[in-house]
């Protein structure tokens, strides 16, 4: 961490962080281990009949923590306990058991403890939202640890503040969040939407690795990871900083023009030309005069018109399709966005992510190689060259091409993905060790 030399290579371990607390998912609880979120050999805990171990030493582990929840659960079953209830408990919790103490060294020298971190209490008091959801808690926490045992409105409202804003999604190999999680070290790095570094978990173990080379050591001041989902507009992108950190974002994807050149944009006519031409937001700009930049044709209204009735059109299945994607709908829009809609075109790309994870579940192999070679553009756009989720992009394809094409296609992606989650994950982590590496030792022979 607090290193002689300056600065940090890209694929350089910045920090490794154990969680100051961390909850499974609920929704997880019957499918994975309570500890280290494995799948393996589970077995329910005999006190409370909540939560899964896969084996007695992550019961072991867990102990310390868990015995001061077992009976609580147990007390309260066969209700389930909100994730938010069950995270902010163990923080209460822990801060009664001398964690207040405990410290998260970010360098060799310098450290944060559980107080250290940002609350924004003077803008909770203003969220009306937040402030709902805390009295909406409170009465969950009462019930489950009893009012004596919960700290004054003032201390919780600042505790309910650290929490909310310096919580991580723990996430699995494939990126998906499975729990959550308060890391005292890594609390300490901001957010950038052109992020240099990037958080990873091998079960709850935080690390943070650097994607590009940066200058200077120091994680405070010059190392930045992104706190939200990055294929998003910039309105998009602001809106949910403001609404869940309370502050905007003033990276150069924020502040400059760029990705207005693609983000809600047409494909020019032009068979020649093929070019982005950007869109306006509003439906009343309809019939305002649009040229394309780079070759100057003029587009149509009636092409400006199904441009602003598609992009409708999909905004309206993508908000239906927040949690499961529909391959059918998927093909629809793709459809009906064909010629009109350009690749790097935002509800494009979004359309493609869904079209292709709803091809995997339905085992539509074929179909679902299609769709993620498409997708690869777009993610390198809203992503950069150099993140997870384009390394798991990669392994996908590999498999897929595995099975539909041929081996020397697969160990191209295979390659490809190697490379990137190398970076992020790191050759430590589980999976880079347990199936990026063997699948590279196994087919690289032949090649």
């Amino acid at each position: 961490m607090d290193k002689k030399r300056k600065g940090y290579k890209r694929g350089d371990t910045i920090l490794i962080d154990k969680p100051f607390v961390h909850a499974l998912k609920s929704t997880f609880k019957n499918e994975k281990c309570d500890y280290c979120y494995s799948e393996d050999n589970l077995s329910r805990c005999s006190g409370c009949q909540y939560i899964l171990y896969c084996n007695r030493t992550c019961q072991r582990l867990s102990w310390t923590e868990h015995k001061r929840e077992c009976a609580r659960m147990k007390k309260i079953h066969p209700k389930i306990l909100p994730d938010a209830a069950r995270i902010m408990s163990k923080i209460l919790i822990k801060l009664k058991n001398g964690g207040s103490t405990e410290k998260g060294y970010y360098t060799s020298s310098r450290s944060r403890t559980f107080k250290d971190l940002m609350s924004h209490y003077p803008d909770l008091k203003e969220d009306a939202h937040r402030l709902e959801h805390f009295s909406t808690l409170c009465e969950v926490l009462k019930e489950y640890m009893g009012e004596v045992n919960l700290p004054n409105a003032v201390e919780l409202l600042g505790i309910y503040g650290r929490m909310c804003i310096n919580a991580f999604n723990i996430l699995d190999d494939n990126l998906n969040t499975i729990g959550t999680g308060i890391y005292l070290a890594a609390s300490v790095i901001n957010h950038s939407c052109v992020p240099n570094a990037t958080a990873t978990f091998d079960g709850s173990t935080l690390r943070i690795g650097a994607i590009t080379d940066i200058e200077y050591s120091d994680p405070e001041l010059h190392v930045f990871i992104s706190y939200l989902e990055l294929m998003q507009t910039t309105s998009e992108r602001q809106s949910e900083l403001q609404n869940n950190y309370y502050f905007l974002c003033q990276c150069l994807r924020c502040v400059t023009n760029y990705e207005q050149n693609f983000v809600n944009s047409m494909l020019c006519g032009n068979s020649n030309c093929q070019a982005a031409v950007p869109m306006k937001n509003k439906q009343e700009e309809v019939l305002d005069l649009i040229s394309c930049s780079k070759c100057l044709e003029k587009i149509s209204e009636d092409k400006i018109k199904t441009f602003y009735d598609v992009t409708d059109f999909t905004e309206f299945q993508l908000s239906r399709m927040k949690d499961i994607g529909y391959l059918d709908v998927c093909k629809m829009c793709l459809e009906k966005q064909n010629g009109i809609f350009h690749p790097n075109n935002i509800n494009h790309v979004k359309i493609l992510d869904l079209a292709f994870e709803s091809a995997i579940k339905m085992e539509q192999w074929k179909e679902s190689l299609k769709y993620g070679i498409l997708l690869i553009d777009g993610y390198k756009v809203y992503y950069n060259e150099w993140h997870p989720s384009l390394g798991v992009l990669y392994m996908k394809l590999f498999k897929l091409s595995s099975i539909v094409e041929n081996s020397e296609s697969a160990v191209k992606y295979l390659k490809k993905g190697m490379s990137i989650l190398k970076v992020t994950h790191g050759e430590d982590h589980r999976l880079y060790k347990n199936e990026v590496l063997p699948y590279y030792k196994e087919l690289i022979q032949y090649f």
